[in-house]
């Protein structure tokens, strides 16, 4: 089977857009990449690091691009909405990363305009494929571990984490960074 050519929108160069956009240019099936942020000097030298095509500060203009066919939004979480939307609207499959957004009306018009456009759109919960929770999984799974009765489980941030988050915006604080994976149904279902 053949392999889809991909041209990436990396929306967002803070800490996971970066990770995202770097380790995407080296993928055999990434022919253009571009990368946009609300600064255009964070653009530029993620799009030097990246060895993107193109960069700039305005997500609509990239999302626009006739060479991209793909978005990774990895802006802050109160910014996710507009440019989600837009790449939905153009029909482009969209990998958000989590929380989708931090109102209960962005992320169902979000999830209404993908069923509507019948575009893909996923939420990177990157913490579901890390061989520790895997490897619990599979000894669930394989009933090593023996009859579960009961589960508890502890997740946080450090206090730097923390910062960054409320930094970001004064909504999206580091309980709200957290909590989505402790309602991630998934990571515990087996």
């Amino acid at each position: 089977m053949p392999q889809k050519e991909l041209g990436l929108a990396v929306i967002g160069s803070g800490r996971i857009g970066s990770l995202r956009a770097i380790l995407s240019s080296g993928h055999p099936a990434v022919k253009y990449l571009g990368v946009s942020d609300i600064n255009i000097e964070n653009a530029k030298k993620l799009a030097a690091k990246s060895n993107a095509q193109k960069f700039t500060d305005d997500n609509h203009e990239l999302i626009s691009d006739p060479n991209v066919n793909v978005v990774i939004v990895s802006t802050s979480e109160h910014e996710h909405f507009d440019s989600v939307m837009h790449a939905l609207e153009l029909g482009k499959p969209v990998l958000v990363e989590k929380p989708i957004a931090l109102s209960v009306d962005e992320a169902d018009k979000m999830i209404k305009k993908s069923e509507e456009t019948g575009t893909l759109f996923r939420v990177g919960y990157a913490q579901r494929f890390k061989r520790r929770y895997l490897s619990g999984k599979d000894q669930l799974i394989e009933g090593r571990i023996g009859n579960i009765l009961s589960i508890s489980a502890r997740a946080c941030n450090t206090r730097a984490q923390g910062i960054e988050i409320l930094k970001r915006s004064s909504t999206a604080t580091p309980v709200v960074d957290v909590l989505t994976y402790w309602v991630d149904v998934d990571v515990c279902r087996a």
